[in-house]
């Protein structure tokens, strides 16, 4: 800012110290632009001032300047009018702002009445001088205010018109002095409020009264149709004696239109889960209807199943989308590194800690969702401090001694029976109850058949771009040999399967007339002694758990046969190394 911004109140305060004390007025800024005078020097206003060693010595020293014999004073020595100066006397004063000289003001006198006005009261005119640059610099000071507070209330009302809600303030008395786009455009306005009819105003004025954030509904008369709004007000204070009510007006129709498209959208999450059966389909309407909460989520089911799937689509159509989606599988980090990637740990907790420390998985997924897979996995120390989490919702780092809040949505997942781990000892029972607030069961693909022709049509497509192959589907005779099989590796299986095909198949239509060998190497392999056609009644019983403990035997029995190495076994099953491992530990085999 600067003193010509305020050029024509500077020039009036120096038209009224001339009336005043009948001696002439020059006010310049700090670049020596004359921006008022008086009398001589009025002629030269808004136009630059050459050579005045007085006022710029009192600009660079910051002091008041006295010049009783002009062109004889020590400061005039260098000036073009030393010794030949019009003037018979001058008082200069710095203008200030803050730390800041912006300007100087000076009284001139020109023949010797002025000088005799001028230094007969010298000490007087001084104060006076001094007092008039303080009153100009406040009004610089005021001009630089009104400015900023032009610029906010620029910026606030572009920020209302941003906002895609109606906005109105209203003064104390309910009188509409602002309206943003959105509020017109809802009103039916184009101008302003005085367009509105008496009505419309009259219930708008009332909505002062109503109390902060209280939403509630009205029914308002636009054009010649009733709309309904759905309103609430804030108070918003410009000043204790006037105080005003921010109003925020929004469509009811508009509302049940973003929520219907916001539901939409966050249903489209679940588009990964392929799938057409009815089990399928319930469970994703029932996991649709859990993400909208933080609860935590316990998925159950075998291998390949798409626990994790499940988890991802869950995350996404959450509120918590935007945030970090962190996956643990439990059962692939050694015991003595989990608790540090689950945690965290200081600097120097152990030896070859990084400097500084790190953060964990929970630290990291803040505000987001971790999925720990493979839960049972879990070792029991553990297990006790993922129980605290769940219950205090705060960690502590491997070797710190601080507790760390976190806001984190937690999904589990196993494979495992989970119940009788419990009743073995090797699960904590409090902990299986704490993850197990939402329980979800993922049926395996054997059980709905109908979803096994969906998910080959999908992988199919999947495997055509990578591989950039141009295969259509399976025929019928394949179409029944798929939904026959058995799949022990479920989904993860059948994806396996489908890339292998697509390895020596690359167009047309799959059959067993041009991948029957193909087809019946993989599966039967995989199906180890229990080829594709073979009934389920040939299985000692129903039981899921003794059906995967007799497919195992079988497994281990083809590969010994073989005189191959037991992890063959995993192949054969789909499964892990570690999980096979596991499960023969699990089974006794």
């Amino acid at each position: 800012m600067n003193l010509l911004d305020i050029q024509p109140a500077v020039q009036q305060i120096a038209d009224a110290i001339a009336a005043v004390l009948k001696i002439e007025v020059e006010i310049a800024d700090h670049n020596l632009m004359r921006v008022a005078g008086t009398g001589k020097t009025k002629a030269g206003v808004l136009h630059k001032m050459e050579g005045d060693l007085v006022y710029q010595s009192a600009i660079r020293t910051g002091r008041t300047i006295v010049i009783e014999n002009p062109g004889f004073h020590e400061v005039c020595t260098h000036c073009s009018y030393y010794q030949n100066c019009s003037e018979t006397g001058e008082i200069c004063a710095p203008i200030r702002m803050g730390d800041r000289v912006i300007g100087v003001i000076g009284l001139l006198a020109f023949n010797e009445k002025q000088r005799k006005r001028l230094f007969s009261n010298k000490e007087d005119n001084e104060q006076f001088l001094y007092k008039m640059a303080g009153l100009i610099a406040s009004k610089l000071k005021e001009y630089e205010l009104m400015v900023e507070l032009k610029g906010h209330s620029e910026k606030l009302y572009k920020m209302m018109n941003m906002v895609d809600q109606g906005i109105l303030m209203l003064d104390c008395n309910g009188e509409i002095k602002q309206l943003n786009a959105k509020a017109m455009k809802l009103l039916g306005c184009v101008k302003g409020a005085e367009e509105l009819p008496e009505e419309t105003l009259e219930k708008l004025s009332g909505l002062v009264h109503t109390a902060n954030e209280d939403k509630h509904r009205i029914t308002l008369k636009i054009k010649e149709s009733y709309k309904d709004f759905l309103v609430y007000g804030q108070d918003f204070v410009v000043s204790k004696s006037n105080p005003e009510k921010m109003v925020v007006i929004q469509d009811i129709q508009d509302i049940q239109q973003t929520a219907a498209f916001t539901d939409k959208e966050s249903r489209k999450a679940f588009d990964s889960v392929i799938g057409e059966s009815a089990q399928i389909k319930e469970l994703k309407e029932y996991a649709y209807k859990v993400s909208k909460s933080s609860s935590t989520v316990f998925l159950q089911g075998e291998s390949g199943t798409g626990k994790e799937v499940f988890a991802r689509a869950i995350h996404q159509a959450s509120d918590r989308n935007k945030e970090p989606f962190i996956t643990v599988n439990c059962g692939a980090i050694p015991e003595n590194l989990l608790e540090s990637e689950l945690f965290g740990y200081e600097s120097g907790a152990f030896t070859g800690a990084v400097k500084g420390g790190k953060k964990g998985k929970f630290e990291l997924a803040n505000k987001g969702t971790i999925f720990l897979d493979e839960i049972g996995e879990m070792p029991a120390l553990l297990q006790v401090k993922l129980l605290r989490v769940l219950q205090q919702r705060e960690i502590e780092r491997v070797g710190g001694n601080r507790l760390i809040p976190v806001d984190v949505r937690i999904i589990a997942a196993t494979n495992r029976n989970v119940h009788r781990m419990v009743n073995k000892g090797e699960f904590r029972e409090d902990l299986f109850y704490r993850l197990n607030v939402i329980p979800i069961l993922l049926p395996p693909l054997r059980s709905r058949k109908e979803d096994i022709i969906a998910l080959t049509d999908y992988f199919i497509q999947l495997f055509n771009q990578q591989f950039h192959s141009n295969v259509k589907g399976v025929g019928d005779d394949l179409r029944a040999i798929l939904q026959d099989y058995q799949w022990p590796g479920n989904a993860r299986e059948l994806k396996n399967f489908i890339e292998y095909i697509l390895n020596f198949v690359s167009e047309g239509i799959i059959t067993m007339e041009n991948a029957g060998d193909y087809v019946k190497k993989k599966l039967s392999l995989q199906a180890m002694a229990i080829p594709a056609e073979v009934p389920l009644k040939q299985f000692a019983s129903f039981s899921i758990e003794q059906m995967e403990k007799e497919l195992i035997k079988s497994a281990l029995d083809h590969v010994k046969k073989k005189g191959e190495k037991v992890d063959e076994a995993s192949k054969l099953l789909g499964i892990g190394r570690a999980t096979l491992f596991r499960k023969i530990k699990y089974y006794e085999l």
